[in-house]
């Protein structure tokens, strides 16, 4: 357990909402690209080839959005429906169009200049609604979105805002800063707008206030090579009194850590907690996470679950209870509860909530395929190609 204090009052605002790449070496393309409804956050976590943030516009619903109010992201309805019959499309099977947002190459800098800095795009988070819009300029507003820059040999030190989800991309950080290196994942404070970014190489964990400068740089010596980055969106732990919690992943040694935000007279108190463990694979285990609410699995109901994958096994590893699992000095190996294993799951890296029907959506670094499973009933019910090109089982290139 590692324990920090940063004076005064800080990012303990938190509200319950709605829950919200494959790390291969070749970058084939400069682009990012945005997914429409749940595909956003999924594409996001696979997209680290720098290759693009798609938007997909399904059916009926082309406004929603799993984490952020629909009538910021500026997406456009369709009244499609799935095989001709009259019944809304709510899987990745009516999915039909990929549409380009902005290039996180080539980016406009605070003087109003384009400058070229060091892509390779991995996580993707949009501003939440609940968050208040600063009249600062350059800051972040609701509906924007936020694109790390992993780099093409895990430097990257850059975080692009695309206003209202369109380009041009915007540098929205400091690129001077040694602490901000190899981002990987990120994920919101829900009211405070504060960006939580996983750095891989530098091994910490950064706070981002919403105008792009750094609140808090948390290290601990759990961390090894920091990868996925997901809230609990403020649930409480009663055992420490946190007021909510982040959890990251490890590619050094597979594990999870949670990150217990404690508020105090003194001050706020960081306590990192290590609560599992998944199985290692050579070159490094990105594991993917995020969390939600309930789900439920196997026909039964679990609450406060966080799901991870892991790669290794082709399978979705599910911790319930995780806010308040292991709250010691003792590093816990659990593997957590299968909530889904074998095809069509090949080599899993992205993952997220379809907000239409609650289903689980995991990309495949493997086969570029998009992979929906109804966890309720154990079995996939649709799977959709992102990108044709071969991938090599050996060097990964032409992985999604």
């Amino acid at each position: 357990m590692q324990k920090m204090v940063l004076p005064g009052e800080w990012d303990t605002d938190f509200i319950p909402q709605g829950p919200k790449k494959k790390t291969r070496r070749m970058k084939r393309r400069k682009l990012i690209v945005i997914v429409s409804i749940a595909l956003l956050l999924c594409l996001i976590v696979t997209a680290a080839s720098a290759f693009a943030l798609l938007k997909f516009k399904t059916t009926l619903v082309g406004n929603a959005v799993y984490h952020n109010n629909p009538s910021n992201m500026n997406y456009q309805s369709q009244s499609m429906h799935a095989n001709g019959n009259n019944q809304p499309v709510t899987t990745i099977n009516g999915l039909t169009r990929i549409s380009v947002v902005g290039s996180t190459t080539f980016i406009v800098d605070g003087h109003g200049k384009t400058i070229s800095v060091d892509p390779n795009p991995y996580g993707v988070a949009i501003v939440p609604t609940s968050m208040t819009a600063s009249t600062t300029s350059g800051s972040l507003k609701p509906g924007d979105i936020l694109v790390t820059n992993f780099g093409a040999n895990s430097t990257g030190t850059t975080l692009v805002r695309f206003p209202a989800g369109k380009g041009p991309g915007l540098l929205f950080n400091a690129m001077n800063n040694p602490g901000t290196k190899g981002l990987a994942f990120e994920d919101f404070n829900t009211v405070t707008g504060s960006d939580w970014v996983a750095n891989f190489s530098a091994n910490n964990v950064q706070v981002f206030k919403p105008d792009g400068t750094i609140k808090a740089t948390i290290t601990s010596p759990l961390f090894n090579k920091p990868w996925a980055l997901a809230s609990n969106h403020g649930m409480h732990n009663p055992m420490d009194g946190a007021t909510g919690s982040f959890f990251t992943t490890n590619t050094g040694d597979a594990t999870i850590d949670r990150i217990d935000v404690i508020p105090s007279n003194n001050g706020t108190t960081f306590r990192v907690f290590q609560i599992g463990q998944l199985t290692q694979i050579n070159g490094g285990t990105k594991i993917n996470a995020t969390w939600v609410p309930s789900l439920q699995i196997g026909g039964h109901q679990y609450s406060d679950v966080l799901l991870a994958l892991d790669l290794a096994n082709n399978r979705v590893a599910a911790y319930p209870n995780s806010t308040t699992l292991n709250t010691t000095a003792m590093r816990s190996t659990s593997k957590g509860m299968t909530a889904f294993q074998g095809k069509p799951l090949n080599m899993p890296a992205g993952l997220t909530i379809n907000p239409l029907n609650g289903d689980l959506l995991v990309v495949n670094m493997n086969d570029n395929n998009l992979v929906e499973l109804n966890l309720s009933q154990g079995k996939a019910v649709g799977t959709h190609l992102l990108d044709n090109v071969p991938v090599d089982a050996q060097s990964g290139n032409g992985s999604a």
